[in-house]
C-alpha cells in the first residue's frame, strides 16, 4: 500500500479582461493537460475568469454576470478532479473577490479574500468587500442553487482536507492559512494576481517555503502571467512547496506559451507525523478548538475519489540536503537552455534580467491585444532610446525563438521604424550611435534634419508676433529647446501614422520626477516602457546587456555624456549640469516620493553617505534638495499627461495607480525653511 498522497498542480495563465471565450478556453486546455497528467486538484490565478486588471468594470453588472456564466461552462470539464477558480461574486448586494473551488462537475463552495490589496497602485476596496474572518453563508445562484460562501475547508474523499487562501491573505500575518492548516488542511492553495517588480519573485519564494514550514503544509501557490490590461504585468510566478522543501518551480516570462502547469505527488502522511511530532503545533491545534483564534472553520465535505495511487518523490539524502549547487533563479534557467542567451545567468544577472523580460512581455501583451503591427521610435543616439530600442528587439528575439539571426532580422526591419531627427546643435556623435544602434537591431532607420522647419516656426512666430527668438536672451532659453523637441514628436508621429504603428515615449523615471521632458515632444507616444525605470538603472541595464546579448553598438551610446543637444553646441548642455548627479537625484526620488520624508529627514538620512560627494559642504547637498523638491511639485500637471507605462520597481510616479500628487500645493515652503536652518547650524 502507497504513503498517502495527493496529486496536486498550480497553473499560471496568460488571460486578458473581458476575453470571456479566450480565457475559459486556457482555463479547458489546462484542465485537460492536468487530468492527462493525474492532476486531482489545481489551483489556477485569481480572478483567472474575467482577468484581474479589470479597474471599473467591476462596477458593471454584466462583468459579474459573464464571469458566473462562464464559470458554469467550466464546470462540467473539472470531472475528476478539483479546480480553484477565480471570478468577483456579489453576494447580498455587496461584491468579493472569490475563488470557486468546483469538482468534479460540482461547485463545492465560495472562498472569499479576506484582506484585500489596497495601497499604493492596489485598489481593491474601492470594488470589493473584505470577507469577515470565520464567517460562512449561503450563496444563492440565478438557478436557485445554494452554495456555502465565506471562510471553510474542503474534504475530499481520498485526498483529505483542503484549503483557499487569496493572494493577500497569504502576505499578512494573521493568515487565514495558518487557521485552516490548525484546523486540518494538509493542503493550502494560493490563487493570486501577483504584478512583478523587481526582486520579487526570491521573497515569494521565501514566503512560499517559509510558509509550508510553520503550517507542516502543502503550499500551491500560482499567479497570472503576462499583462491583461497594461501598466502591471505579471511574470507568472507558481511554486509547490512541503514542509519547507520547494518541489516545483515554475518558468516565468512566458511569450509564446499561454499558460503553464506544474504539478507534484505530495507526501500527506510525512506532514501528518510532523504535526503529530510538534508539540506546539498541537498546542496551538486545540487553542483553536477551544475557540482561542476565533470561530473553527465549518469542513465541507466533497464526494467522489480524489485518491492518487502513486508514491511520492524519493527525498534526497538528508546529509546531502543544502549542499546542491542551486542555478540562481529556477524559474529563468529555461531562457538559456532555448539558445536565448548567450550564457547562463548568474545571481549578478538577476535584476537586470528579470527587468528586461518584464518590460519586453508588457511590450509584447500590449503589441499583441492591441493588434499593433509595429513600433516607430526617435532614436536620439542617446541612453533612454537606445534602451527602448534594445528592449523591442528583445521582445521580438523572445517572441520569436525558433527564428535564426536572418529571419529575425528580416521581422525586426518590417515592424520597427526608427529615425534621428538632427538639427544644428545635434552632433555627429549622437547621430553615428542612433545609426549603429538601428543598424545592429535591424531597424528601418531614416537619419534627416528639421532645421529648416525650426527655422519656419521662428519666422512664422515673428510674422505673427514680433517677437525674435534668440538664445542671447534668457527668457527665450525654453522655448527655443521644446520646438526642437516639439517638432521632432511631431515628425515621428507623422511616421508612425503612415505605418499605422504604435509610438513609443522614452522618457525615464528620473526625468519624470523633475519634469525634464518636453510635453508632446520627448513625451510623444502611446505607450512608455521605461517612465518607471530611473536614469541610474538605464545605464547600469545598458552595460549588463551589451555584455550578455553583445549590443556592440551601446558602446556609440555610452561614451558621451547624457544630453538633450537643445542648446547651441558651444554651451556644453548635459542633462546632469541642468539638473544633478543622477545617481542623487534617485536617491532623492526615494527618500521623498516612496519613504515620504520632509526635505530634512531626506538630509539627515542621506548625508552622512553623501558628505565626501560634496566635500563636505551641506550647503551644496541642500541646493540640490531644494531644487528637486521644487522641481517634483511643479512638475506633477506633465506626468498626469504621461502616457501608459510598466510598472517594475516598488514605487512609480504613474497618477492612476502610484504617486498621487496634487498638480496645485504650496511648494513645500516651511519644510525647506527647516532644512535652511538646520544646514546654517551644521555649516557653522
Amino acid at each position: 500500500m502507497h504513503p498517502r498522497t495527493a496529486h496536486v498542480a498550480a497553473a499560471t495563465l496568460n488571460q486578458t479582461v473581458g476575453d470571456w471565450t479566450g480565457n475559459a478556453r486556457r482555463i479547458r486546455e489546462v484542465l485537460d493537460l492536468a487530468r492527462a497528467r493525474g492532476v486531482r486538484l489545481i489551483g489556477f490565478p485569481e480572478m483567472c475568469i474575467p482577468g484581474y486588471s479589470l479597474g471599473d468594470r467591476l462596477l458593471m453588472a454584466g462583468t459579474v454576470e459573464r464571469s458566473w456564466a462562464t464559470l458554469m461552462r467550466l464546470v462540467p470539464h473539472t470531472h475528476g478532479m478539483i479546480a480553484a477558480l477565480g471570478l468577483p461574486v456579489r453576494h447580498k448586494g455587496v461584491l468579493f473577490n472569490a475563488v470557486a473551488v468546483v469538482a468534479d462537475g460540482k461547485i463545492a463552495g465560495l472562498v472569499c479574500k479576506e484582506n484585500l490589496a489596497t495601497g499604493d497602485l492596489e485598489y481593491e476596496s474601492r470594488w470589493f468587500s473584505g470577507w469577515s474572518r470565520g464567517d460562512i453563508e449561503v450563496y444563492t445562484a440565478a438557478d436557485g442553487t445554494e452554495i456555502p460562501i465565506g471562510a471553510m475547508l474542503f474534504d475530499a474523499s481520498g485526498m483529505g482536507r483542503f484549503a483557499v487562501e487569496i493572494c493577500e491573505d497569504g502576505w499578512k500575518g494573521l493568515r487565514p492559512g495558518s487557521v485552516y492548516a490548525l484546523a486540518g488542511a494538509h493542503i493550502v492553495v494560493n490563487p493570486s494576481a501577483s504584478w512583478f517588480v523587481l526582486g520579487k519573485q526570491a521573497v515569494r519564494r521565501r514566503m512560499v517555503q517559509q510558509i509550508s514550514r510553520e503550517d507542516h503544509s502543502v503550499y500551491v501557490y500560482t499567479s497570472l502571467l503576462g499583462c491583461d490590461a497594461t501598466r502591471l504585468v505579471f511574470d507568472g510566478a507558481s511554486f509547490i512547496a512541503s514542509a519547507g522543501q520547494l518541489h516545483r518551480e515554475g518558468r516565468r516570462f512566458l511569450f509564446r506559451e499561454e499558460y503553464e502547469l506544474i504539478d507534484q505527488i505530495v507526501d500527506l502522511g510525512a506532514l501528518e507525523h510532523h504535526r503529530v511530532e510538534e508539540g506546539s503545533f498541537r498546542q496551538q491545534a486545540e487553542a483553536l478548538k477551544a475557540g482561542h483564534f476565533g470561530p473553527v472553520p465549518p469542513t465541507i465535505k466533497i464526494a467522489g475519489d480524489f485518491r492518487t495511487d502513486a508514491p511520492p518523490e524519493a527525498p534526497i539524502p538528508y546529509w546531502t540536503r543544502g549542499l546542491q549547487d542551486e542555478p540562481p533563479d529556477p524559474s529563468l534557467t529555461w531562457l538559456h537552455e532555448a539558445g536565448l542567451l548567450r550564457r547562463p545567468l548568474e545571481r549578478r544577472d538577476i535584476p537586470h534580467i528579470e527587468l528586461e523580460l518584464t518590460l519586453a512581455i508588457g511590450l509584447r501583451e500590449y503589441l499583441a491585444k492591441a493588434h499593433i503591427p509595429g513600433v516607430a521610435l526617435a532614436l536620439s543616439g542617446g541612453r533612454d532610446s537606445a534602451m527602448v530600442a534594445l528592449l523591442l528587439h528583445r521582445m521580438w528575439r523572445y517572441d520569436n525563438p525558433d527564428l535564426d539571426e536572418e529571419a529575425l532580422a528580416a521581422l525586426v526591419h518590417d515592424r520597427f521604424l526608427t529615425a534621428y531627427m538632427g538639427t544644428d546643435h545635434s552632433s555627429s556623435a549622437t547621430r553615428e550611435a542612433a545609426r549603429a544602434i538601428a543598424e545592429e537591431l535591424g531597424a528601418t532607420h531614416y537619419d534627416g534634419a528639421i532645421q529648416g522647419a525650426v527655422q519656419e516656426h521662428r519666422r512664422i512666430l515673428a510674422e505673427m508676433t514680433g517677437v525674435e527668438l534668440s538664445w542671447e536672451e534668457p527668457t527665450h532659453d525654453i522655448p527655443l529647446q521644446n520646438l526642437q523637441a516639439r517638432l521632432r514628436g511631431s515628425m515621428i508621429w507623422l511616421m508612425a501614422n503612415l505605418r499605422g504603428f504604435l509610438l513609443v515615449a522614452t522618457s525615464n523615471k528620473s526625468e519624470a520626477a523633475v519634469g525634464y521632458a518636453t510635453m508632446d515632444g520627448d513625451t510623444s507616444g502611446g505607450l512608455s516602457p521605461i517612465a518607471d525605470v530611473p536614469k541610474s538603472l538605464v545605464n547600469l541595464w545598458l552595460r549588463w546587456a551589451r555584455d550578455m546579448h553583445g549590443y556592440h553598438a551601446v558602446d556609440s551610446v555610452l561614451s558621451t555624456p547624457a544630453t538633450a543637444e537643445l542648446r547651441p553646441p558651444d554651451q556644453g548642455q548635459t542633462d546632469e549640469d541642468d539638473l544633478m548627479p543622477f545617481f542623487i537625484l534617485d536617491q532623492l526620488m526615494e527618500q521623498v516620493v516612496q519613504c515620504g520624508r520632509d526635505p530634512l529627514d531626506v538630509f539627515k538620512v542621506l548625508w552622512p553617505s553623501l558628505k565626501d560627494h560634496y566635500r563636505e559642504d551641506p550647503r551644496a547637498f541642500a541646493a540640490h534638495i531644494r531644487k528637486f523638491i521644487r522641481l517634483l511639485v511643479g512638475a506633477q500637471w506633465k506626468r498626469e499627461r504621461f502616457a501608459i507605462s510598466f510598472r517594475v520597481t516598488a514605487f512609480d510616479l504613474d497618477p492612476s495607480t502610484g504617486f498621487r500628487f496634487p498638480p496645485i500645493q504650496a511648494p513645500f515652503t516651511e519644510e525647506l525653511a527647516d532644512l535652511d536652518a538646520y544646514v546654517a547650524t551644521l555649516a557653522g
